[in-house]
């Protein structure tokens, strides 16, 4: 009687700890079909965006800005393209991220065509700001809701 039980227990046991598992290491899959985060990681949406201005205040339009991770490993360098983005008219750009905070993304902003565009200008990398971040929507569980970031940039002209 005892070893039926114990193998009962058991086989019941297996079932729910693989049950619970399996539902709780992910999360609802996005557009694509994939999976965002794992389970027991923290994360949320966030909107970048701002415009880019030249050092007379004027909208700069045409100039990549683009979302980075960057990490280094042991001895190699990693550089993770997120989103990218060109200025419009006003100077404007909007970059998306869903992910952690993550004190290595940059916002590496480029002049990709020269001479267009009021001149050349030369490139700048700025650490995205999420002290300065507003929360737009708010979260449950391990999302912790949508927030928006705005971060102007003023280039400089190359010499």
């Amino acid at each position: 009687m005892k070893v039926r039980f114990n193998r009962w227990y058991n086989a019941v046991l297996t079932a729910l700890l693989s049950m619970l598992g399996f539902g709780c290491s992910v999360d609802e899959p996005d557009e694509y079909g994939t999976i965002l985060q794992e389970y027991g990681v923290p994360y949320a949406d966030y909107l970048i965006k701002g415009s880019v201005t030249n050092e007379a205040g004027q909208p700069v339009r045409g100039i990549k800005t683009s979302l980075k991770s960057v990490f280094d490993n042991e001895n190699e360098h990693y550089v993770l393209g997120l989103d990218s983005f060109e200025t419009d008219y006003s100077g404007y750009y909007q970059l998306k991220y869903v992910g952690t905070k993550d004190r290595s993304l940059k916002l590496i902003v480029e002049d990709v065509d020269g001479e267009a565009h009021g001149g050349e200008f030369l490139s700048d990398t700025l650490d995205i700001d999420y002290e300065n971040a507003v929360k737009m929507k708010e979260g449950s569980n391990w999302y912790e809701g949508a927030y928006n970031i705005t971060q102007h940039v003023t280039l400089k002209k190359k010499k």
